[in-house]
């Protein structure tokens, strides 16, 4: 609750800062980003109980989980799906710790309850907002108002209805949340893994598949290459500034540019919009599992395929952009080897692009 503004009711957009020049995102370290806020977890939400739960949950144990499961029964009865338990539970997490707070913080001094709820007429009553089923079902109604929620980064997702001072306050919560949904669940839901993504439902292949490697983003050039590099002005660098993860190919400086291109047969493992510094990305495994290839900052709205999807080298997956951490319009580009659920700097290596890109003559 420190320092956040629980329970506004925010629904603005996030403003984007564009500067013309060609860099590419630095990430910093701390957490890997979550899955979106559905992904495929589409499946209807199960009340959850917490009779099942036999000790503590993620840390989580007593009236902290049946406030849980109260928040769970509310989307459920609002017929909505576990990715909305799930980002209720951890907005609830994020507010509150799962207790029915009879106080505020200094930024929000009136708010109460399980999702620090502001006294602004929004919210109902003081006994709506510290009651832990209407509490909850205001803030799933709040959030289905939420245009596009559920392709939203789960933290963004939340912010755009509680307003915390930090966009990103709710992201180090998406892990217990989902333990503690699945925990209550009692073996109800199946396939959602420790970070809230789901089973894919698309099995679509789309284009032949060939084998064949292709220029990611035709008719482009290099801006940066694979390496040591100072964090380009207007990013967030962190401790990461000085090493560049990724490739930079741009073909222009208009905010939508050329079309980005699957640059060999992959298995879409990631398709967001607006996911954090990312911007709008796809992420996809090559066939025999030894690379995933990471796209980042895509125009928005210009994504074109789904998880789940096979896609054939040269398969559109969207128009290169500027949104997220970054300045300039261009793909930022990573591959990162082995097998890894979620990719992440530092969490999981990285290979230089290019070298592999040239070695396949695609550059």
């Amino acid at each position: 609750m420190e320092g956040t503004k629980g329970g506004g009711l925010g629904l603005a957009l996030v403003a984007l800062f564009l500067v013309p020049l060609l860099v590419v995102v630095i990430f910093v370290v701390g957490f890997a980003v979550a899955p979106s806020a559905s992904g495929m977890c589409a499946v209807p939400g199960v009340v959850g109980d917490a009779d099942t739960v036999d000790g503590s949950v993620a840390g989580f144990s007593g009236v902290q989980l049946e406030n849980a499961a109260e928040i769970m029964g509310a989307a459920s009865a609002l017929k909505l799906p576990v990715s909305a338990q799930i980002l209720g539970v951890q907005t609830a997490i994020g507010e509150s710790t799962l207790e029915v707070k009879t106080y505020g913080d200094a930024a929000g001094p009136d708010s109460r309850g399980l999702f620090q709820q502001r006294d602004n007429g929004v919210w109902g009553s003081l006994a709506d907002r510290m009651d832990p089923t209407i509490s909850a079902t205001n803030f799933f109604t709040a959030l289905q108002r939420v245009q596009g929620w559920e392709a939203l980064e789960p933290s963004t997702a939340i912010h755009r209805v509680q307003r915390n001072d930090n966009p990103n306050h709710y992201t180090q919560f998406r892990a217990p949340a989902t333990q503690v949904v699945k925990a209550l669940a009692g073996g109800d839901i199946e396939g959602i893994d420790s970070s809230g993504a789901c089973p894919a439902a698309s099995n679509e292949v789309i284009g032949e598949l060939s084998g064949k490697w292709v220029n990611p983003l035709p008719g482009s050039t290099v801006t940066s290459g694979y390496g040591p590099r100072s964090a380009p002005g207007g990013t967030a660098g962190g401790v990461l500034a000085d090493f560049h993860y990724g490739l930079d190919l741009s073909t222009t400086t208009a905010p939508v540019g050329g079309v980005v291109v699957a640059a060999t047969d992959m298995k879409i493992t990631i398709a967001r919009e607006h996911d954090g510094q990312f911007g709008n990305r796809v992420n996809g495994k090559t066939l025999d599992g030894k690379l995933t290839l990471g796209y980042y900052h895509m125009a928005n709205g210009s994504l074109k395929v789904k998880v789940g999807d096979t896609v054939a080298a040269g398969t559109p997956l969207g128009n290169e952009g500027q949104e997220g951490n970054v300045t300039g319009t261009h793909l930022h580009l990573e591959f990162f080897t082995g097998t890894p659920n979620e990719p992440s700097i530092p969490t999981n290596p990285t290979v230089d692009p290019e070298s592999i890109l040239r070695g396949k003559g695609a550059l």
